[in-house]
């Protein structure tokens, strides 16, 4: 393992490009979930954000540094894991609406249509209120029935 590690060192450019790379994926897909473009909740963010963590755990090769490697390392943890329940939900059929490409009327990939001052990409803003009283379903629970 150690000599891996020396030969990578060996390359520190390639490395950098990494990190770069790794910074460039986490940025980008931020934007494109605050932009309307992909949903958070969606197996193509988690995707996003293992390959950048990946990435910019491979640049700490050449330049360690303690707390990066424990975020880098959090990341893809807790990525992978919820990238393996969103899998697994949507081989259930318990995926719910909406958690992907976010799509416009023509098909392609775009931001919804604005209603009001802002746009209403969550179902919680899209959702009829329920009777007086009634506690709403969060999110991620849409669709989910608990096992008998």
């Amino acid at each position: 393992m150690s000599n891996l590690l020396d030969a990578m060192r060996g390359y520190p450019d390639v490395l950098q490009l990494c990190g770069v790379l790794g910074s460039i994926l986490y940025v980008g897909g931020f934007a494109l979930v605050q932009t309307g473009r992909i949903c958070g909740n969606g197996p193509y963010y988690s995707c996003n954000q293992l390959t950048a963590a990946t990435l910019v755990l491979i640049s700490l090769v050449g330049a360690f540094n303690l707390g990066a490697f424990f975020i880098q390392v959090g990341f893809l943890i807790f990525g992978s894991i919820g990238l393996v329940r969103k899998l697994r939900m949507r081989r259930q059929g318990l995926y719910p609406y909406g958690t992907g490409v976010i799509r416009h009327a023509s098909g392609g990939p775009s931001a919804p249509a604005p209603q009001g001052d802002w746009p209403k990409i969550s179902d919680l803003e899209t959702r009829p209120p329920g009777p007086a009283g009634d506690r709403s379903v969060p999110p991620g629970h849409v669709g989910f029935q608990p096992a008998p």
